[in-house]
């Protein structure tokens, strides 16, 4: 099973629970997860219109300063862990972290969030991993991950809007097989996706007539920095104010260890 229901879950132990366990195996061996009911749906389409509000600025085919293309007509932005977006299960859901946790260490951070926006008309991206291997093809596959990519959809990810294709068990490839076939899961508002930062993916077209944002977070060993999707001085990797880190919760502070 590759998909996780994460309603009614306790938190207490959580890293201890059956659920977590298995979707860490899940993520070692296919490289991915997807992790359903995550937020409610209604929060989720909150998230959206307070997005299509505060960033009508990257809704446009241009690249800008603190944007990066990132394929036809797609672009990775920055988003403020403010307001909605600075809801700790928004960027640290316990069940999330608590499957980061397992796989990268209880000192993982999160190295980066913002959003990925592929406008009407974009056509299918690139297949790529997120970032370079640690070292060369022989001995990358074999190791524990460095970092994960989570991203949550503010509209669905289905065949109209596009979703992203994955190639299971990717991450432990020494080259790209050229036949193997991938996967294009559905990913309903209020569910996400985590995945190897290894794993060869790429977003489908957006046949619709609305950009499709979708979150993202980068969660990564306490030593790694994504040196691929921030090639620009004027791309910030994490965006708050003074005061957020006060705000964040005691059990989710490790997560900012490395901006402190």
């Amino acid at each position: 099973m590759m998909r996780f229901d994460c309603r009614g879950l306790s938190t207490e132990d959580l890293a201890k629970s059956e659920q977590v366990q298995q979707a860490y195996n899940c993520l070692v061996k296919n490289g991915y997860a997807i992790l359903d009911h995550v937020l409610p749906e209604d929060k989720v389409r909150d998230m959206n219109l307070e997005f299509n509000r505060r960033y009508t600025k990257y809704l446009q085919n241009q690249e800008l300063e603190d944007t990066r293309k990132v394929g036809n007509r797609r672009f990775m932005v920055p988003i403020d862990l403010s307001g909605a977006f600075g809801d700790p299960l928004v960027y640290a859901h316990p069940f999330v972290v608590a499957v980061v946790r397992k796989a990268l260490d209880l000192d993982a951070i999160l190295e980066s969030f913002g959003a990925v926006i592929s406008l009407p008309g974009a056509r299918a991206q690139h297949i790529h991993r997120d970032g370079r291997l640690l070292f060369d093809a022989a001995i990358s596959p074999i190791l524990p991950a460095h970092a994960l990519t989570l991203v949550m959809p503010l509209i669905d990810m289905n065949d109209v809007h596009g979703t992203t294709a994955i190639w299971p068990g990717s991450h432990r490839w020494r080259e790209r097989d050229e036949q193997a076939a991938p996967e294009a899961p559905q990913i309903p508002v209020g569910s996400c996706a985590l995945w190897d930062f290894r794993l060869f993916h790429g977003g489908t077209a957006n046949r619709s007539e609305v950009h499709r944002p979708i979150l993202y977070a980068t969660y990564a060993r306490r030593w790694y920095q994504d040196t691929i999707n921030f090639v620009k001085a004027t791309q910030p990797r994490l965006v708050f104010d003074g005061d957020f880190l006060a705000r964040v919760p005691e059990d989710r502070q490790s997560l900012f260890a490395h901006v402190r």
